[in-house]
Order: C-alpha cells, then sequence, then structure tokens
C-alpha cells in the first residue's frame, strides 16, 4: 500500500474481492467500509476506463450491475477503475432508501470547490484527483432516475464520442449547460464524461440495462467506433430546471388535496419524455403557489410564467413540451427539483 491510499478517504480494492461478494448487492455493500474503489485489470492494461456509481445511496442498478460482472468473473478489455461512494447512506435502513446521510451534502454536488467545507468535498476532491492521474479514456457515471420513466444520458458538450459512450446503454440524450457540482460538469475534451440515468430504482429494466450497458462498457475493445453503435441517439438541448420554493407544500392526488401548495396528478411520471402539450393538466394549485414556482435557464433567469399558466386552479403547459426526471419522490421533488423541461421544438 502507498502513502497515497494509507491517507485516502477511498478505500482500495483490487479483484480478489470477488471471493467477498456474498449473495447479492448487501452483501457487497457490507464489505464496503466507506467510499471505495475496485480495480479490475483488463487484457490492455496501457489504457483504463473509470465508471462511478452509487453517488446516491437510492440509485443500486449500477452497483446491481457492477456485481453481476464480477460475479460472472468478467475480465475487461482495458483496466477498469470502479468506484462506490455513497455507501454510508445505502446502509442507511432500509437498505438502499436514501439519497445522502441526513443533514450531509448530496455527493452529487460537491465536484466544485470549495471543497473544504465538510465530509463530502474532500472525497470528491480526491476522486476528480486520481482521474486526472489516471487520465481514462472516459468516465461513465451510473444512477437511477428518482421517479419511473426510461433511460437517458446526460453531458455538457455532444460530439461522436459522448454519442458513442451513451448509445451503449439508451438511445435519449440530454445536453445541458446546467451547472449544479455534478461529476457529469467536470466532462472534457480528453476526458469524456456522461451520466447515465438507467431508469427508476428497484426496476428490473434499469438493473437490465444498467447490467447489459456496463458489460459493453467493459469488454469493448475500441470505445469510440460509429460502426460498432447500437442506437440512433435523440438528443434534448439546453433543458431548464423547474424548481418550488422549500418552503412550499406538495402532495399529489386525483383532485387537489386541501391545505397543500401543490398536488401533482397522480399519473405525472407518465410524461416522462413523451410529449406534453397544452391541454394536459400537471397539478392543482392554490393562490399565489405560481410565484413560488421556476424554471431556471443555465444563467438563473427564470422562464416558468412564459412555460407554464394557472386556469381555474390547475396548472398547465403554455407551449408543447418534454419534460422528464419527473418524480413521484415529494421530498426529492420539493427540495431538489420537480423536472426538467425541454421545448418541444
Amino acid at each position: 500500500m502507498t502513502l497515497q491510499q494509507q491517507n485516502s478517504l477511498i478505500h482500495y480494492f483490487d479483484e480478489s474481492i470477488r471471493s467477498r461478494l456474498g449473495g447479492g448487492i448487501d452483501d457487497f455493500l457490507a464489505v464496503l467500509p466507506g467510499p471505495s474503489r475496485i480495480l479490475l485489470k483488463g487484457r490492455d492494461s496501457s489504457r483504463c476506463r473509470v465508471v462511478v456509481t452509487l453517488l446516491h445511496g437510492n440509485e443500486p442498478s449500477g452497483m446491481k450491475a457492477l456485481h453481476s460482472l464480477l460475479g460472472d468473473g468478467c475480465r475487461p478489455a482495458v483496466d477498469v477503475y470502479c468506484y462506490l461512494i455513497a455507501t454510508e447512506a445505502a446502509r442507511l435502513a432500509p437498505l438502499f432508501s436514501h439519497r445522502q446521510v441526513p443533514g450531509k451534502r448530496d455527493y452529487n454536488r460537491c465536484f466544485l470547490p470549495p471543497f473544504e467545507i465538510d465530509d463530502q468535498g474532500p472525497v470528491c476532491q480526491q476522486l476528480l484527483e486520481e482521474i486526472h492521474q489516471l487520465q481514462p479514456e472516459s468516465v461513465i457515471d451510473m444512477h437511477n432516475t428518482s421517479g419511473q420513466g426510461p433511460s437517458f444520458g446526460v453531458t455538457t458538450s455532444y460530439d461522436e464520442k459522448h454519442d458513442d459512450l451513451v448509445s451503449l446503454f439508451t438511445d435519449r440524450l440530454v445536453v445541458t449547460d446546467l451547472r449544479l457540482g455534478a461529476l457529469m460538469e467536470t466532462n472534457t475534451n480528453q476526458i469524456p464524461v456522461v451520466t447515465i440515468e438507467c431508469g427508476g430504482s428497484f426496476e428490473a429494466v434499469a438493473d437490465r440495462i444498467a447490467r447489459d450497458g456496463l458489460e459493453r462498457y467493459f469488454t469493448r475493445e475500441q470505445l469510440f467506433e460509429t460502426a460498432g453503435r447500437d442506437f440512433d441517439i435523440e438528443v434534448y438541448s439546453n433543458p431548464m430546471r423547474v424548481e418550488l420554493h422549500q418552503a412550499t407544500t406538495i402532495t399529489s392526488g386525483e383532485s387537489y388535496v386541501p391545505g397543500s401548495d401543490i398536488t401533482l396528478t397522480s399519473d405525472i411520471e407518465h410524461h416522462n419524455f413523451g410529449l406534453v402539450t397544452t391541454d394536459t393538466r400537471l397539478a392543482w394549485v392554490a393562490p399565489e403557489t405560481m410565484e413560488r414556482m421556476a424554471a431556471f435557464d443555465a444563467e438563473r433567469n427564470n422562464h416558468f410564467k412564459d412555460l407554464y399558466q394557472e386556469v381555474d386552479g390547475s396548472l398547465y403547459p403554455r407551449r408543447d413540451q418534454k419534460m422528464f426526471m419527473i418524480t413521484s419522490n415529494l421530498e426529492i421533488a420539493r427540495s431538489d427539483c420537480l423536472w426538467y423541461v425541454a421545448l418541444a421544438d
């Protein structure tokens, strides 16, 4: 063990961890004492790739995929460094139910300085330093969506490399100029970084997308060749982020819930990546609630009233649009965001 590893905030494992996997990801999680890195040696050790997962403790599909590939004895084409970060949050009862440890920052909001303000920042700083030292071909950051919905990728720029990486997993790509401190925002021309949202947590289809895509990422000899592309990518550019004021009360139901500021329709998750037209009711809103909602672009300009209107106590779009990352988790909807929106044209 090197001096750097002795002083590390990240725990290091090699392929011997295969013998300690147990019967499922609960056993796998028990092996990891904290933020961890697993090095899998490839057929070509002159190159490497990075995969990061479990940045949120309630998003297990990436960890399930890694557990499956480790158990199957998968040997990658090149060295792969696998990082699992929010193990502490994942261990909170019930397992894989907490996005982050209560009272602590979301890891995927900690990849911008200042880092030395809490326990999460230095871990993210070390992860970034290791990626810089490794100079991998690419970085895949694997997540589950907060609600039900199809898979998609997210990146800050779009070219053939990002297209090839995303197409290993899905056929939808969001290109965003929003900045929240996420790992995906460290994307560069030299080291492309993409986020993969596999679908809802604990959905079998999300687990399958994660597993099949990660196997392709591990085993494909060359990542960046259009001849190997599996999908044509549908691209959504520069979405806006729809948020509520933190003090707003939120519910969901088949009709307005008295006492709430906003009541989301019970089927709102069904609109993920579908075309939402101007006659689609999204929620019921109390008087003054429209003043406590926002649709922010990258410069934090608020476009909410250009995009939505209140009609007889209900919230409707003013313009046809595509919405995604819609969640039925009301705490995430209130504290993080309601959804993202891109104009249909």
